[in-house]
């Protein structure tokens, strides 16, 4: 694709807007952990967990502050329009890098203070996997609803691939400088605190890993989304390629996360047990989120192009909230719980964890009804369309049967069952997704066919 001004002012309405998320999302997680921080004052050395959110929170509302001083001091035009939206472009960059590069001084340091879990919510990089999983999902979707490409300067290129490992070459450049800012930190540290020769090389290989990890699990996600745009830009039919790959991604990742859970299950000696090897993988659920939405914003945008459905938007518009805010208030409310729970007598404790424990499941339930009642709106949406009429009718009587056994199952049984149903039901739902995209993609097939047999 060609570059031009339609595009770059596309982009700058969603830089500018995921600096707005991300300065919102680190001031509630800074907040949260300075508060755990502070409670005991006796852990102010503690203050330096909080310089990613700091860095975030400044740095976002310095860029927020110029692009608005400037929209105020110009009259608004086309040409003062492309300025801002070319501003936001540069400024979510140079954003990102800042905060990297903070990341990796501090890095070392934060190995060695080793984070306690009593005055902390998590790692020192969690804000950084929040905000990826977050904003990337809002990135993504307005990139789509903006019918853009997030390689559009290389999509013609009949090297295609080629350019992008090149990028993945400049991302494994940048990776490298960001490892040889942590090594130069680390080495100041080490001659600082003179540290022992065990705590040497576990920091170095600690800090070896978390670069290793990054870079591979970037460049895999950079290439794969590549590859979907590639087949997306390069359909012909109703649903590209990328929509099925996508959800095939879906499916695999949970079908590993439920073998794992299962296997877990039946060889765990107590339910306690279970649960402890079940939430060891429980990261893998975030993947397994991030790919469904991707396949959902896939989904409903190649749909929409061909149906203007307003209420199938609307459905998917609700399914990608409910699963962005789970994602979120999880990992507010663990803060939320490490923040309460510190210096509290026995029964106080007892207390507060009882009433912690009903705000999750309040929120996991209020989620869930979030979540049925976008993919309930699905359904009908899609009940308009003769081709798929009577999937979507078995499926409203199916989900109907499977939730009310599970608000049922609720009432008598354990936790562990309930969400051992819960994947069961889950299951169902990606079933039917592959129906549906098998179905709309096939009649996509047929009607390609009869428009090329009425050219003949």
């Amino acid at each position: 694709m060609f570059y031009d001004e339609r595009i770059e002012k596309a982009k700058g309405r969603i830089s500018r807007n995921a600096i707005i998320l991300s300065v919102l999302i680190s001031a509630v997680f800074g907040a949260i952990r300075l508060a755990n921080i502070l409670k005991n004052t006796e852990q102010s050395k503690y203050l330096c967990l909080v310089i990613l959110e700091a860095v975030i929170i400044f740095g976002g509302s310095v860029c927020l502050l110029i692009g608005f001083t400037r929209s105020m001091m110009h009259p608004k035009d086309e040409r003062t329009i492309f300025e801002e939206s070319c501003f936001y472009n540069k400024a979510s960059s140079v954003l990102i890098k800042t905060v990297t590069v903070v990341f990796s001084v501090f890095l070392p340091i934060v190995l060695h203070l080793g984070l306690p879990n009593q005055y902390t919510d998590g790692e020192f990089g969690r804000i950084l996997f929040v905000l990826f999983f977050v904003v990337g999902i809002y990135v993504i979707y307005g990139f789509r609803r903006n019918d853009i490409y997030f390689n559009y300067s290389i999509m013609e290129d009949e090297h295609y691939y080629k350019s992008v490992f090149k990028n993945v070459g400049k991302l494994a450049s940048y990776i490298l400088f960001l490892f040889a800012v942590s090594a130069i930190s680390f080495t100041l540290f080490v001659a600082a605190k003179e540290l022992d020769q065990v705590r040497l090389l576990q920091y170095s290989l600690q800090i070896v890993g978390s670069y290793t990890f990054v870079l591979l699990e970037l460049s895999l996600l950079y290439l794969l989304y590549s590859f979907l745009e590639k087949m997306s830009y390069d359909s012909t039919r109703r649903l590209s390629r990328s929509t099925a790959v996508s959800l095939g991604i879906t499916v695999f990742l949970y079908a590993v996360y439920m073998s794992m859970a299962l296997l877990a299950y039946s060889l765990a000696s107590s339910q306690t047990q279970a649960m402890q090897t079940i939430s060891a993988a429980s990261s893998l659920t975030s993947y397994i989120d991030f790919a469904l939405l991707i396949f959902l914003t896939y989904f409903s945008y190649e749909y929409l192009k061909v149906e203007r459905n307003k209420l199938f938007s609307a459905a998917c518009l609700i399914i990608l909230l409910s699963e962005t805010s789970a994602f979120l208030l999880g990992q507010v409310w663990s803060g939320i719980t490490s923040l309460f729970l510190r210096e509290m007598i026995e029964y106080d404790v007892y207390t507060v964890k009882t009433f912690l424990s009903t705000g999750k499941t309040i929120l996991q339930d209020l989620s869930g009804t979030a979540n049925v009642t976008g993919f309930s709106l699905m359904i009908l949406a899609l009940i308009k369309d003769k081709a798929i009429r009577k999937t979507n009718l078995a499926a409203v009587i199916c989900f109907v049967l499977l939730g009310g056994i599970e608000m049922f199952l609720r009432t008598q049984t354990g936790y562990l069952e309930v969400n051992i149903y819960h994947s069961f039901a889950a299951i169902a739902v990606l079933i039917y997704l592959c129906v549906l995209v098998v179905c709309v993609g096939s009649r996509g097939t047929r009607s390609s066919r009869t428009l090329r047999d009425q050219k003949r």
